[in-house]
């Protein structure tokens, strides 16, 4: 859903074609499509569903409108509706991955999980997905919040697999130390501050895992860090708390400055 205004090519209508053939119906449609993506980038919701509405009148086999569609009432709340148009979406094209996606981040706000992961694994089915990183962070969530944690960890390492960013990296290494697997948590923050320095809330939880696996000394490195990169963030907060723990000499000199 996130996707759709950075990946969709938006046709402008380059005049009004009244030859009725099936190619200038589409054209029409996308042009309709176009300006409700106008109205969707400044968050005039209903223009937005004027456009799309007339677009789907115009030419009701594209299926970019009924996404589009379906995307507007996901941001308005509206999940029944959403559904619908994702799901017309998809009666159009059954292949299209990133309807399938949209449809199971819809489940999640509600949360019917195993509907979720379903379309999610729908989505993943298609060999040509263009962006599946998306959709097995999504699966990956929904582990977490299952608290199937060895599950959410090998998501997150497929997403990461075709796209090492830093909340990817972040979302695994969490996992992973939920799951357990400290050291591997510790490899994947410390990738992570490689990639992204300045992240305290990457920098905050390698401490928490340094200081999970006994190495004290590296954790406080990394606490004190946090409260340099970010002093005002609940990050430093927490990772004060810490350093007034691990070392009461240090955080009473903190106070005093």
């Amino acid at each position: 859903m996130r996707r759709l205004l950075a990946t969709v090519l938006v046709l402008a209508l380059a005049g009004c074609a009244t030859t009725g053939t099936t190619t200038d119906k589409t054209k029409m449609a996308e042009g309709y499509y176009g300006r409700g993506l106008s109205h969707l980038q400044s968050k005039d919701y209903e223009k937005a569903l004027v456009e799309f509405q007339r677009s789907i009148n115009t030419d009701p086999k594209y299926k970019m409108s009924y996404y589009a569609t379906g995307m507007v009432y996901d941001l308005m709340g509206k999940y029944g509706d959403a559904e619908k148009y994702y799901r017309e979406a998809l009666d159009i094209d059954p292949e299209f991955s990133d309807g399938h996606n949209a449809l199971g981040t819809v489940y999640m706000k509600q949360k019917k999980w195993k509907e979720a992961l379903k379309s999610f694994q729908r989505a993943l089915n298609n060999k040509l997905y263009a962006t599946p990183n998306i959709t097995y962070v999504n699966m990956g969530d929904v582990y977490m919040t299952l608290e199937d944690y060895p599950k959410a960890a090998e998501a997150y390492r497929e997403a990461k697999r075709y796209a090492s960013q830093d909340y990817i990296i972040y979302r695994l290494g969490m996992a992973l130390m939920k799951a357990g697997s400290t050291k591997e948590a510790i490899g994947e923050f410390q990738e992570g501050v490689t990639l992204t320095p300045k992240n305290s809330e990457m920098r905050l939880a390698l401490a928490l895992a340094l200081l999970k696996e006994g190495n004290k000394r590296s954790a406080l490195v990394e606490f004190r860090k946090v409260v340099e990169l970010d002093p005002q963030s609940d990050s430093a907060k927490v990772a004060r708390d810490y350093i007034g723990t691990l070392d009461p000499s240090a955080a009473k000199k903190q106070k005093t400055l």
